[in-house]
């Protein structure tokens, strides 16, 4: 029997939720797939947001000869002699390879398909859910347009899962809804799958409705409550708890979230915005733990990832405070708006005889203006006397003593 994820699969444009920037009216991959034109790409993306999808109406839209791999299973010998059939046939047949998680190919073993599409012998679509700039090599990446796959909303969750009820006939309770877009995390395939499997459930108790009793069955809790406004409270708390130097109630809500089923990517990935936004440049080190800590999550994983989440959020906790990079950007960005036509001065050109002098002949220092007039007198960045931007503070006042007075500051609200 099929299952439900390919039975709601979309079988046209209007049909896919999410993606407009792909899909949309005159959006990129829709107008190639439309006209018959594609070209060589990395589909990059979480998992269940639309990728393979897209070969199904690659299918069904062009006269492509498909042929469909994947990374984890096939071997370099395979793809070896499909790209010799494709170099024969090139003249009277279109040969697409669409190779699943092509990362899975190291970058030695990525080389094989550079020559093929360098004489138009294929088209090349790989799919990866990994950062395509550090698992792919610079030769296939320079001859591939990287299109980026967004993770699906909870909004998109919620619409995929409107036309599951459609199907199955089996209606879901608000609490439980709110479930399973919560554990999804954005992944269509796997809130299908869910709800599959709970309506199955459902189903054998002759039940038309999926409440919170038949989710107990399935998560074999006696209250599965996080709901929501459970997800935006926890983040929220945890958040003010890490900026407030209080370790003990962030791992207390760090815990509440994980306990709760809150994807531990999310809370990395949050841990990082913090790290520039509430500490920044008092302690540097600290973006680098947060990103670290992101890569570890990945990698590892539930259940153990949650000690690389708890030493994270104990080294931001007690980490010094200085929001000054987020402030700086926000007024940058605010003066930048209002000033999109001033010239850059003539100094600061790639011209001859600019009049531009390179700090390196100068012992790596020269006091210019690098401002428009129009704005010479304007501050963004005002360091704070904490932690290690104390010590930018005091360089910042000496290089530039007489001209800008870095004591001084704006930022009468936050600081």
């Amino acid at each position: 029997m099929i299952g439900l994820s390919e039975r709601l699969r979309p079988k046209n444009f209007e049909e896919i939720v999410g993606q407009k920037h792909l899909f949309g009216n005159k959006a990129i991959l829709r107008v190639a797939i439309e006209s018959g034109e594609l070209f060589p790409a990395i589909f990059y993306g979480p998992p269940g947001c639309g990728k393979t999808t897209s070969l199904e109406l690659i299918k069904k839209y062009t006269d492509y000869e498909v042929y469909h791999l994947n990374g984890a299973f096939t071997t370099v010998s395979e793809v070896k002699k499909l790209i010799e059939y494709a170099r024969s046939v090139k003249n009277y047949k279109k040969i697409l390879i669409f190779m699943d998680e092509i990362h899975r190919f190291n970058k030695k073993q990525q080389d094989i398909f550079l020559p093929g599409i360098e004489e138009g012998d294929y088209i090349l679509i790989g799919a990866t859910t990994e950062n395509p700039y550090k698992m792919l090599n610079e030769a296939l990446l320079s001859r591939a347009m990287v299109l980026a796959f967004k993770r699906l909303s909870n909004s998109d969750i919620k619409k995929i899962l409107n036309k599951a009820v459609d199907l199955e006939n089996i209606e879901l309770n608000e609490n439980v809804e709110e479930f399973i877009i919560n554990v999804s995390h954005g992944d269509a395939r796997f809130a299908i799958n869910l709800y599959e499997v709970l309506s199955n459930i459902a189903r054998s108790q002759n039940k038309r409705k999926i409440d919170e009793e038949i989710l107990q069955l399935y998560t074999g809790e006696e209250k599965f409550s996080y709901k929501k406004s459970d997800h935006y409270n926890l983040i929220s708390a945890f958040i003010k708890s890490i900026r407030g130097s209080d370790p003990d109630a962030a791992l207390y809500y760090l815990s509440r979230m994980l306990v709760g089923g809150e994807d531990p990517r999310f809370i990395a990935r949050r841990l990082i915005i913090l790290a520039s936004e509430d500490i920044g440049l008092a302690d540097p080190t600290a973006l680098l733990v947060a990103t670290s800590t992101a890569y570890a999550v990945d990698y590892v994983g539930m259940p153990e990832c949650v000690i690389n989440l708890s030493e994270c959020v104990i080294y931001l906790a007690l980490a010094p405070k200085s929001n000054t990079s987020y402030i700086a950007i926000n007024k940058a960005m605010e003066v930048a708006r209002k000033t999109t036509d001033l010239k850059v001065p003539r100094h600061l050109l790639n011209i001859p005889d600019s009049g531009y002098q390179y700090p390196h002949d100068f012992g790596g220092f020269v006091k210019t203006r690098y401002l428009p007039p129009e704005i010479l007198n304007e501050k963004f960045y005002i360091p704070k006397p904490i932690g290690k931007e104390k010590k930018l503070k005091e360089i910042l006042n000496s290089l530039w003593k007489g001209i800008k007075n870095y004591n001084s500051s704006s930022q009468k609200k936050d600081e």
